[in-house]
This record gives C-alpha cells, structure tokens and sequence, in this order.
C-alpha cells in the first residue's frame, strides 16, 4: 500500500471543474455526461464534427460541379443532334433543364462549402485559443496530474501523453496519480513522433546531409568565394556587437534587414523543417520541476500542472491537461 503524506488526494482542495466523465448513480448504472461546453475536449469534438461537415460539402461540391460538367457536354451534344433532326425538341429542352438544375444546385453546393469552411476555421481557432489560455493559465496551476495527462514539447511533432503503467497505489477520481519522478520515456512520457531541435544528433544528422548535396552542387569559384566571406563575416560580428549596443543606448532604431540577414533567416526556417527521432533525454536523477510542496506518495512529491521538465536537447516538456475530468 502507499504511503501518501500530509493528506489524502481526494480532499485536496481542487480547481473547480465540470464533470465529463462516467459516474455511477445510486443503482450503480455508469452514466456518461458530456464534456463542459467551453473545455478543450468539447471544443475539439466540436472541431472534428465541423472538419467532417467540411470535407462532406466539399465532396458535394465537387460532385455538382462535375454533373454541371456533364450537363453542359450533354447539352452541346444534344444541340447538335437537335440540329440533325436525331432529337426532338422536347428532348433538346429537357438537356437545358437539366444544365440549369446543375448549375442552381453547383452553387448551392458552393455556398455549403464555404460555409462549412468558415465554420471549420472558426472551430480551430476556438481549440487553438483554449490551448493558448491553458498554457497561460499552467504557470500557478496546482491541479493534480494524473495517468493520461496531455502533454507538449516546443520541439516535438504532436501532443502527448503521460501514462503510468505499474500505479503508486494512489487514485485521484478513480484514476492513478502521478508523481515527479514518473519521466521514462515511453513508459511515463511517451515520445512526441519526432524532434525538430538541432541539438539533436538525428536532426543534425539531416541538416549536415542536405548542407553536403547543396555544397557538392558549387563549382570550386563558390566555394573560394563563400570561404573568404564566412572569414569576413566572423571579422565584422564583433564590430557589429558593439553598434548593436551603442543603438540601443542612444534609442536608435535598426534599419530594414539586408538580404544576407533575410537568406540567414530563411535559413533557419528551413532547419525548423528537419525531423528526428524523438529521443527525449532526462537525467537519470531527474525529476519534473515544482511538484507538490506538502503532499507526496512514498516520498515522492506528486505532479501538478504547473510542472515542466527540461530534454537533453532543449525542449521544455510542459503539460496541458491535467488528465483529469475537465
């Protein structure tokens, strides 16, 4: 059994939440209620519900849009055997009924599409701005984090997820609770798909394999020139150190960048496009920053929200959801 100090989890004082998850009521019957209107997870399945009402206007779409198509190439063919007596009139006027039904029922289909469009774009930005109000919010949140916690990696490819497969012996509403030394990777932290830092052998790896087919594609009179002007550039970054401090002493605004500081940038951009493996690294004695003060499990500070943990290759691991019912 495990120890928990100070006092149980379960009468902890907690942020103030809405149920969304199973209960059971008197008779023991599980009964599902839905998420809060204004948490992540609604607003996501809202987002998912609105993507698939986009793609199924856009498929309508562009199935009006190929019976207009078809409308149209039947028309001029019916005007032509019209012409050579093959069809009778009633026929010929029957083909342009059918083009001005395609065309009424096309822009119907339009109008649907870019009304689903509208509505999938005003869905991701609500889940976007949630997810940015829960980052705000993370820096003084002491809610308890439990098995399933949602997690993110400025450099990792997705979201995550926390688990806990052998549990401490301790459950916050029902579910096992976490504590500051839960980092394995894939066992507690599971991987983000892939890494975008350069500190990372595998990305550095790609970088330094592109960098060596655009350097084999330089004739020898580039590369002399890109020689001198690396050296001349490293002559001029101290001098230019020192106008950089003198501008901001006397309140003087830099000028608009040079086309060297544009295609540097650019550059860097490019580099934020390499992906590794997500191989994240934590120190063997490691443990999540700022866990709980006063409540532990076997010694153990347990995990809040407000916690984060640094990868060997620069990437904050922060937690967005607590896994708890939001």
């Amino acid at each position: 059994m495990s120890e928990v100090s100070a006092m149980s989890l379960e009468s902890m004082p907690q942020e103030a939440y809405v149920n969304s998850y199973a209960v059971q009521d008197s008779a023991g019957t599980a009964n599902v209620q839905e998420p809060a209107p204004r948490s992540l997870t609604a607003l996501e399945n809202t987002q998912n519900q609105a993507y698939e009402s986009f793609f199924t206007a856009q498929n309508a779409a562009n199935a009006a849009k190929e019976r207009t198509n078809a409308a149209s190439n039947a028309l001029q063919l019916a005007e032509m055997q019209y012409m050579n007596g093959e069809i009778s009139q009633e026929e010929w006027e029957a083909a342009w009924q059918e083009l001005s039904d395609a065309k009424a029922a096309e822009e119907k289909a339009n109008e649907n599409y870019e009304a689903a469009a509208a509505e999938a774009q005003t869905a991701a930005e609500a889940v976007e701005a949630k997810k940015e109000e829960l980052r705000e919010n993370r820096e003084n949140d002491t809610t308890y984090v439990v098995h399933c916690a949602r997690i993110e990696c400025p450099f990792g490819m997705r979201e995550s997820y926390l688990a806990l497969g052998p549990t401490h012996g301790v459950l916050t509403h029902q579910i096992p609770q976490m504590t500051v030394k839960d980092i394995k990777l894939d066992q507690n932290i599971i991987n983000f798909g892939g890494c975008h830092s350069r500190e990372n052998p595998g990305v550095q790896a790609e970088i330094d394999k592109t960098n060596e087919i655009i350097e084999g594609k330089k004739d020898w009179r580039d590369k002399v020139v890109g020689y001198f002007t690396k050296q001349w550039k490293k002559s001029v970054a101290v001098f230019k150190t020192g106008i950089s401090i003198g501008k901001k002493l006397l309140g003087i605004k830099d000028k608009p960048k040079t086309k060297e500081e544009i295609e540097a940038e650019k550059q860097q951009e490019m580099w934020s496009d390499f992906v590794g493996e997500c191989n994240a690294g934590f120190p063997a004695d490691g443990e999540w920053l700022e866990g709980h003060e006063k409540v532990f499990i076997n010694g153990e500070p347990v995990l809040l929200r407000k916690c984060s943990i640094m990868c060997n290759y620069g990437g904050c691991v922060t937690i967005l959801l607590s896994g708890q019912p939001e």
